[in-house]
């Protein structure tokens, strides 16, 4: 059995685990330079727990963030487990150390921001005009992946009940909200969109819109504001001002209820947003002793 196979072997056991295409990709993106570098033809008995030191230190030794390299090494790491329980290997794949990435707070955009951010959204045709503020404002309102926004169907919105139905990863649907502003863009936008499909975002010839084609959007709207956007920094606004408005109005947050919003796996994936929203709370909540004494 070669590296090559059973790298071959493993991409296919993904895909028969039904893994999201995305998963997918990331899984041969941040695989097959190991492949590469161990020898695609050299027998997998053969690697040797060197080889994959050799491979982390070239990792490491690049001009990358310290969050990619820990991607890099942390799909190698799950592709030579699996590789390890399906052959006779010489390698020890769990004694491999994935780096932790650095924490970083994701900018909570403030309410001006926010003004700008729409306000910015312009384009020729009305109906393009009004399909992006739709999109924006699903992700930011309502905490949807690209993905999901691209696979949305008229027939699971309920403009009656501000309701929408999402298909999200593993194929698996959720029940999330629609606000009244993101209904109304999608009103709009329904009412005078020139094709009618079955799905949701259409692009200029009338196909349904791909992830490639939002995070275009995205972008292109970025370059025209003063502070980053991205779809993930509007669907982690979306966690974080729902904790921050959960403890505002009702004085604790149901993760649980977020972490079903969001579609997560994990509690712990989302556990993070109520970490940040109690850092925003205690610095807003903060008295200046200093300034008790000397002012």
């Amino acid at each position: 059995m070669t590296v090559q196979e059973s790298f071959d072997n493993f991409i296919l056991s993904r895909k028969l685990a039904d893994l999201s295409p995305k998963t997918i990709s990331d899984y041969q993106l941040f695989v097959y330079p190991f492949v590469r570098y161990v020898g695609a033809d050299k027998d997998v008995s053969d690697v040797l727990q060197s080889d994959i030191q050799g491979y982390i230190t070239d990792v490491l030794s690049r001009r990358l963030s310290k969050a990619t390299r820990a991607t890099y090494i942390r799909h190698v790491k799950i592709y030579l487990r699996w590789v390890s329980l399906q052959y006779d290997t010489a390698f020890d794949a769990k004694v491999i150390k994935v780096p932790k990435s650095p924490k970083r707070n994701v900018h909570i955009y403030t309410d001006d921001e926010i003004k700008q951010l729409f306000a910015s959204i312009h384009s020729t045709f009305d109906w393009l005009e009004y399909r992006n503020k739709a999109i924006i404002a699903l992700m930011y309102d309502s905490g949807l992946r690209r993905e999901e926004v691209c696979g949305l169907l008229w027939a699971n919105l309920s403009f009656k009940s501000n309701l929408m139905t999402v298909r999200g990863k593993g194929d698996k649907e959720r029940t999330v909200p629609i606000g009244s502003l993101t209904k109304y863009y999608l009103s709009e936008y329904q009412n005078i969109c020139p094709f009618k499909s079955k799905y949701v975002f259409l692009d200029l010839n009338g196909d349904t819109m791909s992830g490639n084609a939002v995070r275009l959007v995205v972008s292109r709207l970025a370059a025209t504001l003063p502070f980053e956007l991205s779809s993930h920094k509007l669907r982690h606004n979306f966690a974080t001002n729902y904790c921050l408005d959960q403890y505002r109005q009702n004085g604790q947050v149901d993760i649980y209820r977020l972490m079903y919003l969001m579609g997560h796996e994990d509690i712990s994936t989302t556990r993070r947003y109520l970490h940040m929203a109690n850092e925003i709370l205690a610095s807003q909540s903060c008295i200046s002793h200093l300034d008790n004494i000397i002012g």
